[in-house]
């Protein structure tokens, strides 16, 4: 039998030792050296004690910590955007970290405070100013008290930029004053139409005041001598007249006639080849500003060059409209007018008070814009050309 006295005595004396106590208040076995190696995962030498200071190398995203940590069994794991953390011991340790994800890290032995790492994604923006939506839609305004207003220069005109303008016609009407039926149907026509009127005639003046009243370009019709010796009627000037009575006669016909704006010759197939008679009648148009317009009547004539020679505004005839009095000859004629007006630009014809000239103007002028031309006033055809010498004032 066991003594129940030793046994007793055994207990008391188990019971004075502090490991005692705290294995008999513990819910589980005391651990052995071990197991506790095991579960820190160190591994130490056998018979040997765990020393008091350890270094232990954990998973990535581990810590390590001193033996004096709170609990083996619990793991401590930082949020990752703190990065690796040493805690500070109370004794100084050796400690050695190893993170795989974030190499060369506290490789210093020395003791290093605890500060957290705090990710670049958490970092707060720096805020820019912004400009609203407005400001940047609206233009700023130059300032005007320093700097000098900039002129805006335009753009070199090219070529390319140029529209051709359409091809240009005049019409003039001649030998006007004889006939009633020929004044009014003659003042019928577009007012773009020009007329010619012969001097001393009984309706000379009527039509002239009539013109004027519309507008219209008017000019004296001129008689001139011609080689086939016709009669001219009054005003008429001849190629044996003196420049005195050539002056004379020309002034005279020139003041029985309004609203006189230029003249061209009537008949004249002779006096326009004389290159003095030709000088005198350019010098009494250029004292009264007045244009000339040759008829071409003569293909030697020398109106329009003397009229060049003396600084007059001048255009020649192209084209005659009725020298046959048939409308499908003036069709024709009309049709070689637009021709010359689309190759050169612009082109002039002369045609007469008949019947069938006025009846076929007043309807073909209608639809000039099939064609591609455009009626305008002689004057838009006039060339001024330069002075080739000085002019003389003398008369003879």
């Amino acid at each position: 039998m066991f003594d129940i006295k030793k046994v007793c005595v055994l207990v008391l004396f188990l019971l004075a030792l502090p490991r005692g106590v705290n294995a008999l208040d513990s819910d589980s076995d005391p651990l052995d050296d071990s197991l506790l190696n095991e579960r820190i995962g160190v591994e130490l030498p056998n018979n040997e004690n765990v020393p008091e200071e350890s270094v232990v190398e954990l998973e990535e995203g581990g810590m390590a910590e001193s033996s004096k940590a709170p609990s083996v069994n619990e793991s401590i794991i930082l949020p990752e955007h703190l990065g690796p953390v040493l805690v500070e011991s109370e004794d100084s340790i050796e400690s050695q970290v190893k993170f795989d994800s974030y190499p060369s890290i506290l490789q210093s032995q020395q003791e290093v405070p605890w500060k957290p790492s705090i990710a670049p994604l958490l970092d707060v923006p720096v805020l820019q100013q912004v400009t609203p939506v407005e400001d940047l839609l609206s233009v700023p305004k130059p300032n005007t008290t320093d700097a000098p207003k900039k002129v805006p220069t335009p753009a070199k005109m090219l070529a390319v930029d140029v529209h051709p303008k359409m091809p240009q016609i005049a019409i003039l009407i001649d030998d006007l004053g004889y006939s009633r039926d020929g004044m009014e149907s003659s003042l019928l026509l577009p007012t773009e139409v020009a007329l010619a009127i012969l001097p001393s005639t009984p309706f000379a003046l009527q039509t002239a005041l009539t013109s004027q009243k519309q507008h219209r370009i008017t000019l004296l019709h001129a008689p001139m001598e011609n080689q086939r010796e016709l009669k001219l009627g009054p005003g008429g000037l001849y190629a044996s007249m003196t420049e005195q009575e050539l002056k004379t006669t020309l002034s005279k016909d020139l003041d029985s006639l309004p609203g006189i704006q230029g003249v061209n010759n009537h008949m004249g197939s002779l006096l326009t080849t004389k290159a003095d008679s030709m000088k005198w009648v350019m010098e009494t148009l250029k004292g009264r500003s007045l244009f000339f317009i040759d008829s071409l009547t003569s293909a030697q004539s020398v109106a329009k060059k003397t009229a060049q020679e003396e600084g007059l505004k001048t255009v020649g005839r192209d084209v005659f409209l009725d020298n046959i009095r048939t409308e499908e000859a003036i069709d024709k004629q009309f049709s070689r007018l637009i021709k010359l007006a689309k190759r050169h630009g612009s082109a002039l014809a002369i045609g007469h008070p008949y019947p069938e000239t006025m009846a076929y103007l007043k309807k073909r002028l209608k639809n000039l814009e099939q064609d591609g031309v455009r009626l305008v006033k002689v004057s838009d055809l006039l060339i001024a050309y330069p002075l080739s010498k000085p002019l003389s004032t003398e008369t003879k």
